[in-house]
């Protein structure tokens, strides 16, 4: 057995099985030991099947081994089908963890945002966001750059004491 090819397959294809059984209803723990498991066993019994079908031996591995998860703690099967960046994930190379993290923080400030005044928010999405300068949030709003130096102090403020307000 080719270990560099077996860590080609590791690293390629784990996440994606990760997020399928997630996705299935799988805990973040389970997953991360049913992947885990099902290349311990691919490497254990490996002779016998060929690499090119590798990938669809370890999958039914990895869901052989979650319905003995669901049966040993008595729950069904369910599928969460609402995540549109589901299979985005299949094909990103960073990290699970910081994934998940960032959408949620990128979901609490977005409610932050809806808190503030509409100004505010455009001009704090126009900078942070969008990277801009204070020179071309002015061309872009008309505004002098000292308004617009001033807007994005005030706008900081605010956005500071909604955080506080819903997440502190």
């Amino acid at each position: 057995m080719n270990s560099q090819f077996l860590l080609e397959i590791y690293n390629k294809q784990a996440k994606m099985i990760y997020f399928y059984l997630k996705k299935n209803g799988c805990s973040h723990e389970d997953a991360e030991d049913i992947v885990q498991e099902s290349y311990m066993k691919y490497i254990t019994y490996s002779s016998g099947v060929s690499s090119n079908k590798a990938l669809s031996y370890i999958f039914t591995i990895a869901m052989n081994e979650f319905k003995k998860v669901l049966k040993k703690k008595g729950k069904e099967q369910t599928l969460i089908i609402d995540d549109y960046h589901f299979w985005d994930n299949f094909t990103s190379d960073s990290d699970t963890e910081s994934m998940v993290l960032n959408h949620e923080m990128r979901h609490e400030i977005t409610i932050a945002l809806s808190h503030i005044k509409e100004v505010y928010k455009q001009l704090l999405v126009l900078k942070y966001e969008l990277e801009l300068s204070y020179k071309e949030i002015s061309l872009l709003l008309g505004m002098k750059i000292e308004t617009v130096r001033t807007y994005l102090f005030r706008a900081r403020k605010e956005f500071q004491e909604t955080w506080r307000n819903l997440y502190e």
